[in-house]
């Protein structure tokens, strides 16, 4: 029986001093008491928005490499997203996803699409998907610009009880390597307008009351954005959403090196964005707090900054980041419930609540110091803007399903 002592247990909501006793899946034949100190203990992680690539696109990340990436930042659930090549938009894409994760290290969730092939002309097959285990439905990457076959995906998708999670961006003003403003015409890039994302939400907004459908909007990252949803959870209309970690940290100033590893979609928002996308989280109108966890090989970003595809990754900096983002005013308790709690309610999903049903958990040391690199890196890619840093906090070990998936090397006192 292992037992566990900790200044800094969090149950979801907040710290307290505590014991914890973890169920039999932990259990070692002889009795272990540990005691941890000031170092954090978790809930695992959940990330409800990541790329694992797989299938079709391994080259960038797959199932395993992905989800030790996920174990190595203290995530225990990922959800993977259905643009993959082919698409997941089949029952037996997501069987063959299911058996796949059998093998993965952490607990893997997937998300169907919408449409065939996100091609956005023909629904997809929904239900068989719903019965497969798929646990929403996307065209991520692609919002679905015929309102009535996104009308009718709603009905469909509220009758099985799941959510429509889309990816807001109206496509005819789309396709910027930026967000339009002051700082795009400094940088002389192309750029995307706030409203191109704004003017989605609303669509979505409206057919969430037209058909009472739950509508989860994907990585908002515009003032605009988070005042039409905060007004619509106000009218009682069933919308949800989250927001990428990176917006929260960057901005679109901070494009002035070209990076291309912090090219992203939606793109990094401007100050007055990422202000109110503050105010979203201390007020609620923000759910959750994904990765959008997006894996490239070195080829595809080392080239101009106009021709990179977008992404980042960011299973394996997460608590970093938050970390980070708790520096700049927000309450850490308040972020950490938005990775564990609050995406296990949302989703119904088991964990991200510390309690007698235990098996995920994370132990993490803020204090202590780790070096970004080739070698500290478990997914297949280094599209990072953190690679070659050192960052404040450092995840000392992981379990999953009552069985440690991560340790680091140096620390093995559990």
């Amino acid at each position: 029986m292992i037992t566990i002592k900790s200044s800094k247990i969090f149950d979801g909501e907040k710290f307290s001093e505590q014991t914890l006793l973890l169920e039999e899946s932990f259990l070692s034949k002889k009795e272990q008491k540990v005691d941890l100190g000031d170092l954090w203990v978790l809930p695992g992680l959940l990330d409800t928005h990541a790329h694992l690539r797989d299938p079709g696109q391994i080259w960038r990340e797959d199932i395993f490499s992905g989800t030790r990436a996920a174990a190595h930042g203290g995530i225990t659930t990922v959800f993977t997203m259905p643009n993959t090549t082919p698409t997941i938009d089949t029952e037996q894409a997501v069987l063959y996803l299911t058996e796949r994760a059998k093998k993965a290290c952490v607990n893997v969730k997937i998300v169907g699409a919408i449409t065939k092939g996100r091609k956005g002309k023909e629904l997809a097959e929904m239900g068989r998907m719903a019965r497969a285990g798929a646990v929403g439905f996307s065209d991520d990457g692609t919002f679905l610009i015929n309102s009535s076959l996104a009308r009718h995906a709603m009905e469909y998708a509220s009758e099985l009880g799941l959510p429509i999670i889309s990816h807001c961006e109206e496509p005819y003003l789309k396709g910027g390597h930026m967000r339009e403003g002051w700082y795009s015409t400094l940088y002389g890039m192309y750029a995307t307008p706030n409203a191109a994302e704004s003017i989605a939400v609303a669509r979505e907004i409206e057919l969430s009351y037209l058909t009472g459908a739950h509508v989860h909007i994907a990585h908002i990252s515009t003032e605009r954005s988070v005042k039409l949803i905060r007004q619509a959870k106000a009218d009682g209309i069933n919308i949800t959403c989250d927001v990428c970690v990176h917006h929260l940290l960057f901005q679109d100033k901070d494009l002035s090196d070209y990076d291309t590893s912090k090219k992203i979609n939606p793109p990094f928002p401007t100050s007055k964005g990422q202000e109110e996308l503050y105010c979203g989280l201390e007020d609620g109108t923000i759910d959750v707090i994904i990765t959008d966890h997006a894996p490239y090989a070195i080829h595809e970003k080392e080239v101009e900054f106009q021709s990179a595809p977008f992404g980042i990754i960011g299973f394996e900096t997460f608590l970093n980041e938050l970390l980070m983002v708790s520096k700049r005013g927000l309450p850490v308790e308040l972020l950490l419930s938005k990775v564990t709690s609050a995406p296990a309610k949302l989703y119904k999903v088991e964990g991200g609540i510390l309690g007698k049903h235990l098996t995920d958990l994370t132990i993490f040391d803020p204090n202590a110091d780790w070096f970004v690199s080739d070698k500290s890196l478990f997914s297949k890619s280094r599209n990072t803007p953190f690679l070659g840093k050192s960052l404040k906090g450092k995840v000392l070990a992981t379990y999953s399903n009552g069985k440690k998936v991560y340790g680091d090397p140096k620390w093995s006192v559990m």
